[in-house]
């Protein structure tokens, strides 16, 4: 997060002249300056060489300066602060450098900021006298920061409470949002001129405005500025807002390519419903004033197809008139529309970190990889996204967040670390508990509201860098969490690629897809070059960039294409070409995509962008040269209300002796899809809860000694609600993404839902039915308040139906989540950790055991979540104290399912994970 936030102006910022000396100023842009005066240009060149070199900053500086202040220190000694991003330098003419590092650092200065203006300032602005005062102004309020030891905040609030009286007079359009401020050099009331946008505002402090009109009309100096330092950086666009009636019209006016395009959404007044979204394309180029008109393309069906939009000017005072009517331009409804921003859609982005982690970071194209043609500039979040016309806008303060209490039972470090803390690490239950309680934003609507959380490590310990996990109930997208220690560990931290990650994830909750993934999309989208993999996107996995062949079809899924292919050449070759940018089809989704297919707690993940629609009928693809098979097995009928799971298996064919494969077997990763064909045969891909962007592509060998993966995954709720909502036939099938490209496919695996039989079980059926009971039985149970009504009617069928089959999913359900610790964030901005209740959990855990080994019963769980589960019940013990116990738990793991006749390479990778989690329970404290 930068100290400024991105500008729109063609230059990014003003150095300062003195007060007394002869009017003259110079504007930056990248490594150049151009100097002007009241009246004309004076000069213009590199930095590097104004003022004999006084100005010869080093990078990023050199390029990326952002803004500066004057120092005003004594006559004879000239000092500026640059701000480039998160940093700045305080530079002496004729000296060189006193300080350089982040802005909340800068001495006597950077200690007094207040939270709120720590990043995304609009303008920094140094007032005249002693002491030194800054003013910086964000939106529509300002805070005066008085530097020394001494010094502090003597005002913070609305422009319009300033002392001076005319602030009060400010223009609604020019009120606040400025991109630029400079103080001009006059004695008695302070003059300042604002520049937002194209516009300009000449302002006395006492009378109020001056002038407000073009650059060249308050200032003929600023007029006289070359092309390039008066021309908007961001393309020409503009949102506008109009009502009718009991009718909101949120209109988006965009002519960034040769032909314009205006998209809008309809909402109602009164009750703030979302109505409708269109897009209409134009036909011809247009120059404003303009009028665009023709039959648009609806979400929704709409009796007033014919829209009509006159724009006289995309700046702030600009109006736009919306009429829609009739294709045959019958019953007119006409919206006369203000400006509202440049961004065609602004999000409120809420962060917080754990401590030891760090908010997001800037990266300076100042060093390499730059590729040819890249302007040298800071690229952040935001600024990757106000590229695309949206605003990434910084909600309320940065949380560092610290742990308050801690279970012991954490994850243990490696030996080699044995004086470190343990590591916290965070389950999806845990992230969306986290966003419930600690999100000020949240709520169970549509939003233009984001919460990103940066912890430690994701529970799988898979190497995962990011998550979008908010895929639970009716308004998803709203929260994605990226993890700092992958990210350190696999070199990321502190690069360009840690920034990509943030971009990457937030893309994700607007609904974006991964490049390669488009063509899955509702309705599809067109692939980029080489099927997607070769696209230069933040959506992209670099690693799969590169086609060694130079082949336009080139598909990592196709072996016969992929020969010769190396990840981290690949890598290279992305980032030496890759311009920090979204691709065409992105931007068209961000910024005239239809409104609950782009918009936080809109259609579900996936829907409208990204969701694979259902499938008339599915061809396997081409046999598989992986030397792999898949296969799905497990129970083929269930009674009404189980859970559903079915037991993957990936192992060698008979075609070689050896094969690498990916170790992800779950529904969640990038490597496994399930299909799933409903009983009236519409099929379509089960979406977990919660999927994850997979790290580096980790491999393992199967072998003789190592033949076969086994994982289990739940089916019964996913992202898209119940799976299995009615009774009848189901057909399953998985498709595997094998290390050599290709696809394994599995047989298909039927299975029967059947009706409940009686009362007794219609009830307790209906006890695991429910959205938040299935959101459970994902995340094998959590402490969130907003399930506590799935929690209630787990408990109620443990208490009312202890004796029906199952009543042993409630209690692995709840005994799982007993049996650890569970991170929550508290009001006061801390992690607060519920330790485990062993008791509950021993028993609890102990009657799953016990029924789903009683030979009298055909209750119990499926044999993998059997090993999971009494893995579980030995570390319940262990947090207990009782190690004998533990160890005889593991003991008989073991000894049940060499009874089960298991395979002896299945029987020996049970016995090595008991070793395992014996030593792990030994070892820590």
């Amino acid at each position: 997060m930068g100290f400024l936030r991105e500008k729109t102006t063609g230059f990014t910022g003003f150095i300062p002249t003195r007060e007394g000396a002869w009017w003259k100023t110079m504007c930056l842009r990248g490594d150049r300056v151009a100097q002007v005066d009241q009246k004309t240009l004076v000069w213009e060149g590199p930095l590097a060489q104004v003022h004999n070199g006084a100005l010869d900053l080093p990078e990023p500086f050199a390029s990326c300066s952002e803004a500066a202040l004057d120092l005003r220190t004594p006559s004879t000694i000239t000092r500026h602060v640059f701000f480039a991003g998160d940093r700045c330098l305080d530079w002496q003419w004729g000296v060189g450098e006193k300080y350089e590092g982040p802005v909340t650092g800068l001495p006597d200065f950077g200690n007094h900021l207040p939270p709120a203006y720590r990043n995304d300032v609009d303008v920094a602005m140094q007032l005249p006298g002693n002491p030194w005062i800054t003013m910086l102004i964000k939106g529509d309020r300002c805070a005066l920061i008085t530097w020394g030891l001494q010094g502090g905040v003597s005002y913070e609030g609305p422009l319009s409470g300033l002392r001076e009286a005319g602030w009060k007079k400010l223009p609604a359009h020019m009120s606040g949002d400025f991109d630029q401020a400079l103080l001009l050099p006059t004695t008695g009331t302070y003059q300042t001129i604002f520049i937002k946008g194209e516009q300009a505002m000449w302002f006395d402090w006492d009378a109020g405005p001056k002038v407000v009109g073009t650059y060249a009309q308050v200032m003929a100096g600023l007029g006289a500025l070359p092309t390039d330092y008066r021309k908007l950086r961001l393309s020409p666009a503009g949102r506008f807002s109009g009502t009718l009636d009991d009718v909101r019209v949120e209109l988006r006016i965009d002519l960034e390519g040769e032909l314009p395009v205006v998209s809008g959404d309809t909402f109602t007044i009164s009750k703030g419903e979302y109505l409708n979204s269109f897009v209409l394309d134009g036909t011809e180029p247009v120059t404003l004033p303009a009028t665009i008109t023709g039959v648009a393309t609806f979400a929704l069906p709409t009796e007033e197809p014919l829209i009509s939009v006159a724009v006289d000017a995309l700046a702030p005072g600009g109006v736009a008139t919306f009429t829609r009517s009739g294709q045959d331009g019958t019953y007119p409804d006409v919206f006369t529309c203000s400006y509202v921003s440049r961004f065609l859609r602004t999000v409120d982005w809420e962060v917080d970190y754990v401590a030891g982690t760090r908010p997001p970071v800037q990266y300076a194209t100042t060093t390499n990889p730059r590729p040819p043609g890249l302007a040298k500039k800071i690229i952040t979040v935001q600024s990757a996204y106000a590229d695309v016309g949206i605003e990434v806008r910084a909600s309320g303060i940065v949380n560092e967040i610290s742990i308050e209490e801690a279970d012991t039972n954490l994850e243990p470090k490696a030996e080699s670390e044995p004086d470190t803390e343990p590591e916290l690490m965070w389950s999806n239950a845990e992230l969306h508990a986290a966003m419930v309680k600690h999100f000020s934003g949240h709520q169970d609507r549509r939003q233009w509201k984001l919460w990103h959380f940066i912890t430690t490590r994701h529970a799988d310990k898979d190497g995962t860098r990011g998550i979008m996990f908010d895929f639970e109930g009716d308004y998803q997208r709203q929260g994605v969490a990226t993890f700092y220690t992958d990210l350190v560990e696999q070199g990321f931290a502190g690069t360009h690629k840690e920034l990509r990650t943030y971009v990457h994830e937030i893309g994700h909750a607007l609904n974006l897809l991964h490049s390669f993934d488009k063509a899955t999309a509702v309705p599809p989208q067109p692939l980029g070059p080489r099927n997607g993999f070769g696209d230069l996107s933040w959506m992209n996995y670099p690693h799969y960039y590169l086609d060694p062949d130079g082949t336009e079809d080139w598909d990592p899924r196709d072996p016969e294409k992929r020969e010769g292919w190396d990840p981290e050449e690949s890598e290279e070759a992305f980032w030496n070409v890759f311009p920090y940018r979204f691709s065409d089809n992105e931007r068209r989704h961000l910024r005239h995509g239809f409104y609950l297919n782009v918009v936080m707690g809109g259609s579900k993940s996936k829907a409208g962008a990204a969701d694979r629609p259902f499938l008339e009928r599915f061809d396997p693809p081409p046999a598989s040269r992986s030397g792999l098979r898949l296969e799905l097995s497990g129970r083929e009928s269930f009674s009404h209300g189980e859970p559903v799971v079915a037991e993957i298996k990936l192992f060698l064919d008979d075609s070689t002796s050896q094969a690498q494969a990916f170790p992800s077997l779950s529904p969640s990763s990038d490597t496994l899809t399930i299909l799933v064909t409903d009983p009236a045969g519409a099929i379509r891909p089960f979406l977990p809860i919660a999927r994850r962007c997979d790290g580096p592509d980790r491999r393992i060998t199967l072998d003789a000694e190592t033949p076969a993966l086994y994982d289990s995954a739940y089916l019964g709720y996913g992202a898209g609600g119940l799976t299995f909502s009615e009774p009848g036939t189901y057909r399953l099938r998985a498709l595997y993404r094998a290390p050599d490209g290709s696809t394994v496919t599995s047989p298909e695996l039927t299975i029967e839902i059947a009706p409940p039989v009686d009362a007794d079980d219609q009830r307790a059926g209906d006890l695991l039915r429910g959205s938040q009971q299935g959101t459970l039985l994902a995340l094998l149970g959590s402490d969130a308040p907003q399930l506590a009504e799935g929690n209630a009617a787990l408990d109620e069928l443990i208490a009312d139906h202890p004796e029906h089959p199952l009543a042993v999913y409630a209690l692995m359900v709840k005994g799982t989540n007993a049996g650890r610790h569970f991170q929550t964030l508290t009001d006061d901005g801390a992690i607060g950790v519920r330790p485990a209740d062993t008791d509950t959990s021993i028993a609890q855990l102990g009657t799953v055991v016990d029924t789903t080994l009683d030979p009298g019963t055909d209750a119990g769980v499926d044999n993998i979540t059997l090993n999971a589960t009494m893995r579980r019940l030995a570390r319940a013990h262990a947090r207990a104290g009782d190690l004998d116990q533990a160890d005889a738990v593991l003991d008989q793991l073991v000894e049940a399912f060499r009874d089960k006749n298991v395979p002896a390479p299945v029987l020996a990778t049970i016995a090595e994970q008991a070793e395992t989690t014996r030593t792990q329970l030994h070892d820590q404290p």
